[in-house]
């Protein structure tokens, strides 16, 4: 073999495991100005037993306005995804930068498997498909104080979608479930980075003899007022709680993706009175914790799970 071959067949190498080499780093860490950008969904639980399941469409995701690179539109399941559940929705390098929103576009024309209509919907506990349309060109800005990509490193974002403030009983019969308008529909999303979030947990003793669904609303200390009980609606109540989580069966309740800071708790009875097949407010329930904590001052900090278990014994007057 010559010199000259000997010397071609190295450089071939050589050059070879460079670019292995550099395809494997990119596959890893970015490059250049770059950050990387998660962006995951999940779902605070609606309070509606009719409601079996909820699906929209993503046709798009945007930063200050601009498409991500890399986003493929999916149809997620949105009640599927509680407790802590996500659904990653984009994981890709952007520029390091500070960015001041984040939307999501729904399409409600067709779905992303089968490019057929409708796009958002929901099932009913009889299996019903409803198509639930939405507002405007379906772009809807997630509510946050913006956010940071640093060069580097990994920015992980989640949208709360919160169900139960998104959707609205009509007095439709063919369509009882409309998304709700585009202000509060925006409102219904909220955008957190996942770092600066705790996750709050705990048992429910109900020893108050009331019946029916439990949810818990977590407020931010010393926002709740009396006016979030007494609205006109029921689709206007509460609506000002970060995130709220139904008591289980087994007396359990979690509130995941709450940013760190110091929150109350308020306890609420809800059932089906006058049985026309929705849940109505019953009351807000009394509360003593078992461990003789303040319910109005629950420091919840990053990374972190927070417990707190507490009784149930009767309803306020």
């Amino acid at each position: 073999m010559t010199t000259n071959n000997l010397a071609s067949r190295f450089f071939v190498a050589f050059l070879f495991l460079a670019l292995f080499a550099s395809c494997d780093e990119d596959t890893e860490v970015t490059t250049g100005n770059d950050g990387r950008l998660t962006v995951e969904i999940t779902d605070a639980p609606i309070d509606d037993p009719a409601v079996s399941a909820v699906f929209v469409t993503v046709a798009d995701v945007k930063v200050d306005g601009q498409s991500l690179s890399g986003f493929q539109r999916t149809t997620v399941e949105l009640s599927a995804l509680q407790n802590g559940v996500t659904e990653t929705l984009i994981n890709t390098d952007v520029a390091a930068a500070s960015y001041s929103t984040l939307e999501i576009v729904l399409d409600d024309a067709a779905d992303a498997a089968t490019d057929g209509g409708p796009g958002c919907y929901l099932l009913t506990e009889d299996n019903a498909k409803l198509a639930l349309e939405v507002a405007g060109d379906g772009a809807l800005t997630a509510q946050s104080t913006g956010f940071e990509v640093v060069q580097g490193a990994t920015t992980a974002l989640v949208i709360d979608f919160d169900l139960r403030k998104a959707l609205v009983r009509t007095q439709d019969e063919t369509e009882p479930y409309a998304f709700a308008a585009e202000n509060r529909l925006e409102s219904s999303l909220r955008l957190v980075s996942k770092a600066e979030t705790g996750t709050l947990t705990g048992t429910v003793n109900n020893t108050s003899g009331q019946s029916g669904e439990i949810v818990i609303y977590a407020y931010e200390n010393g926002t709740y007022s009396e006016s979030e009980a007494t609205a006109d609606t029921d689709d206007g109540q509460y609506l000002n709680a970060v995130a709220s989580a139904r008591v289980n069966s087994s007396g359990d309740y979690q509130i995941s993706f709450l940013p760190a800071g110091s929150y109350e708790l308020i306890a609420v009875n809800y059932a089906d009175e006058d049985n026309d097949g929705e849940l109505e407010v019953k009351g807000q329930f009394s509360i003593t914790t078992m461990t003789g904590l303040d319910l109005g001052g629950i420091a919840v900090t990053a990374n972190s799970e927070t417990s707190l278990s507490f009784i149930l014994t009767g309803l306020l007057p």
